[in-house]
C-alpha cells in the first residue's frame, strides 16, 4: 500500500474509533435496561439451581459452570460480529 492510502486509511479507523467509544442516552437506557434484565435473569436461575437436593450440589456446579461458559462464548461471538460488522460498513464508506 501506498502512504498516501494507509495514512487515509488511519485517519478513518481513528474517527470511527472515536464514533464507537461515544455512548449517548439511547445507549445508556438499553445498557441499563439489558443489566436489569441479565440481573432479573441470573435471579430465577440462581433460584431454581437452589431446588436441587443438596446433595446433587456437583450437578448445580455443572450446570453453572455450563451456562457460564456458554454465556461466554456468546459474548466473544457478539463482540466478533460487531467488529465484523463495523469492518463491513467501513468498506462501503471508503468506496
Amino acid at each position: 500500500m501506498k502512504k498516501e492510502e494507509i495514512n487515509m486509511l488511519e485517519t478513518i479507523f481513528e474517527a470511527r474509533e472515536e464514533d464507537l467509544a461515544f455512548i449517548d442516552e439511547r445507549d445508556k437506557k438499553f445498557m441499563s435496561q439489558d443489566k436489569a434484565n441479565k440481573i432479573k435473569k441470573s435471579d430465577c436461575l440462581k433460584k431454581e439451581l437452589e431446588k436441587i437436593p443438596y446433595n446433587l450440589n456437583w450437578l448445580k456446579d455443572s450446570i453453572e459452570k455450563l451456562i457460564n461458559d456458554y454465556v461466554e462464548t456468546i459474548d466473544f461471538e457478539s463482540y466478533y460480529f460487531e467488529g465484523l460488522k463495523d469492518g463491513i460498513k467501513l468498506k462501503e464508506e471508503l468506496k
